[in-house]
């Protein structure tokens, strides 16, 4: 339980972490995204809270999807 608790907090700091820390490649499909997300809303080519917000539904589904892949051995998607 520890082991899924841990890779979905890391999920929720940046989307994809969760998974590479528990030996996914399948991590990589949410991290890039990620990593585009914060890029947009630190130089300001959209709005703010459209991106912060699209940026926190990626990493809430990524911990979700974390953690239920360290507990069934499986994700949601």
């Amino acid at each position: 339980m520890g082991k899924a608790i841990f890779a979905a907090a890391l999920s929720l700091v940046l989307a994809g972490l969760g998974h590479v820390f528990l030996g996914l490649w399948r991590g990589m499909w949410f991290a890039v995204p990620s990593m585009f997300l914060l890029y947009i809303y630190w130089a300001g080519f959209w709005d703010e809270d459209i991106a912060m917000a699209a940026f926190l539904s990626l990493g809430i589904f990524a911990a979700f999807d974390a953690f239920s892949f360290a507990r069934r051995g499986h994700g949601i998607v």
